[in-house]
């Protein structure tokens, strides 16, 4: 999944969704996680994961991403609905429909929300330090994708996984996952000097804009 075109769409996307306010938008999803935990009516949860697909549909946003993105959670629901013992299809169905609301609303949610009204929404609610650390989880994922990517390079021209070796391919991930900790490690220290030089004192400030 192509984390800059997501982060794109959140930031640059100009539908309805995109210009509520963040705030609007995250106690509706709250609003919903917690209406989706308590509702057992299949008839509602199938209106409640139509609406959210309709919400996406006039949002304007790209169906394959939404779609792909509220599969995700489909092999862990599998694995929870062979778990339980004498599971009828009512209830089962009705898990299903859960899990897919709570995930399409959540994708929606990210979809048509800037990370910076986002944060700022957060950092009313929580301890500057909790921002700060969820802020740079996230700058964090662009980081980790883009040496991922380079290791996944790197591994194709050396030969890649090949079954007919298996000591040479072990050998091959062992050296990408070492060159993948220590250029996480190097990343993060550079990160924090540059900062430190540019006066960072632990806090994010949001000067205002888009989806406020």
């Amino acid at each position: 999944m192509d984390l800059y075109y997501i982060d794109y769409i959140s930031v640059f996307g100009g539908s309805w969704m995109h210009r509520l306010p963040a705030k609007v938008k995250m106690i509706s999803l709250a609003v919903v996680i917690l209406l989706m935990l308590s509702v057992q009516s299949v008839h509602l949860l199938s209106a409640t994961v139509s609406a959210v697909l309709i919400i996406a549909v006039t949002a304007r946003l790209p169906m394959k991403i939404v779609l792909a993105l509220m599969l995700y959670p489909s092999l862990f629901l599998v694995v929870i609905l062979l778990s339980i013992n004498g599971l009828t299809i009512i209830p089962a169905l009705a898990l299903v429909l859960r899990v897919l609301t709570i995930t399409g609303a959540v994708v929606v949610f990210f979809l048509t929300t800037s990370y910076p009204a986002i944060f700022s929404t957060l950092s009313r609610i929580l301890p500057g330090f909790i921002v700060v650390a969820l802020f740079f989880s996230y700058r964090s994922m662009f980081v980790i994708t883009d040496s991922l990517n380079n290791i996944r390079t790197t591994m194709h021209l050396r030969g890649g996984i090949d079954s007919r070796h298996p000591m040479a391919t072990l050998q091959r991930i062992g050296m990408a996952l070492g060159h993948f900790l220590v250029h996480s490690i190097e990343t993060s220290d550079r990160m924090a000097d540059a900062l430190k030089v540019r006066g960072f004192a632990n806090r994010i400030y949001y000067l205002g804009g888009k989806n406020e």
